[in-house]
């Protein structure tokens, strides 16, 4: 149970023991791809991940999924349909999930048992995000969180809140396209609020068993653009309450509106990727891929996504 419990590091620093710590591991390419610096931007369906009220920016419907190929049998995945609704509004559904790979059962003398223990975790999201005043966006994200560990499992309700200001706004109406830094945003987070793991130990022959409550993650992220809007640059500070705080910081060049080139640093970690856009007529196709470098002694990680406007 430890092995598993412990099974995914949050940070350079390896304090990943908490619930729900596989959320801070970056799922969406070009979110990993740019640090995780994200909570300043979150402008696609990737960014109720990040920050909810970014995704009033997404003007169509999108169907995104993406999914990290880790070391030690883990894997992470996610899935998500976005839509604009009335009013500068979107409201969008997903489906977060981690595994952690397999052990073999063993006696108090070592001996194998022929069995296995794994274990599982699935966030299921609804959000909704409204763009209120030109400098004011604001969302929510409603979480259902299912954890399995063998024949345990736990469940739990939490919610993520989110504020974007755009910056912009507060100048002249169209001032802001003569200077060389434009489209800036600030946002801020705070994640897992009431989200708390309660196991159901004496169904599973358990005496007792300590309820994991999430920790509360208070965030704020910056972005802007410059160079055309070609160059795009964020951003983030997180703080896990009561315990570390950490930075991420990314960049995004756009060549010819169809290849993006992405490099970032996550609290000390180096990232890189691309992304290609594919025009459809109205619709895009966008293939996104990640590489993030190795932390804690393992080895790099690889994400991919697939993005579809409509």
């Amino acid at each position: 149970m430890i092995l598993l419990a412990g099974s995914v590091a949050a940070a350079e620093s390896g304090e990943g023991g908490y619930a729900g710590a596989f959320l801070k591991l970056s799922i969406a390419p070009r979110a990993a791809a740019m640090g995780g610096a994200y909570l300043g931007l979150s402008d696609d369906a990737a960014g109720q991940l990040y920050n909810p009220a970014g995704i009033t920016a997404v003007g169509k419907k999108v169907f995104s999924s993406s999914y990290r190929s880790m070391d030690f049998g883990r894997k992470l995945g996610y899935v998500s349909f976005m839509l604009p609704t009335r009013m500068e509004s979107a409201l969008g559904i997903s489906w977060h999930y981690a595994g952690y790979g397999e052990v073999a059962t063993r006696n108090s003398s070592g001996q194998d048992l022929g069995t296995t223990i794994s274990s599982n975790e699935h966030v299921f999201g609804l959000v909704f995000a409204k763009q209120f005043t030109p400098l004011l966006g604001a969302g929510a994200k409603l979480n259902y969180y299912l954890k399995k560990l063998s024949d345990l499992d736990a469940s739990s309700v939490g919610i993520n809140l989110g504020v974007m200001f755009s910056i912009d706004s507060l100048f002249e109406y169209g001032s802001m396209e003569e200077k060389k830094i434009n489209d800036i945003k600030a946002g801020i987070v705070i994640d897992n609020l009431a989200a708390r793991y309660t196991w159901n130990a004496a169904e599973s022959g358990l005496r007792a068993a300590p309820d994991d409550e999430f920790p509360v993650v208070i965030g704020l992220g910056v972005s802007f653009r410059s160079f055309d809007r070609q160059l795009l640059v964020a951003a983030d500070f997180e703080k896990i309450v009561d315990r570390f705080g950490y930075f991420r910081v990314g960049a995004e060049y756009v060549i010819m509106n169809v290849l993006a080139l992405r490099a970032g640093m996550d609290d000390g970690v180096l990232t890189a990727g691309m992304g290609y856009r594919l025009n459809l007529g109205q619709a895009k196709l966008s293939f996104d891929y990640a590489f993030s470098d190795s932390r804690v002694g393992e080895s790099s990680d690889h994400i991919f996504g697939l993005h579809y406007n409509f």
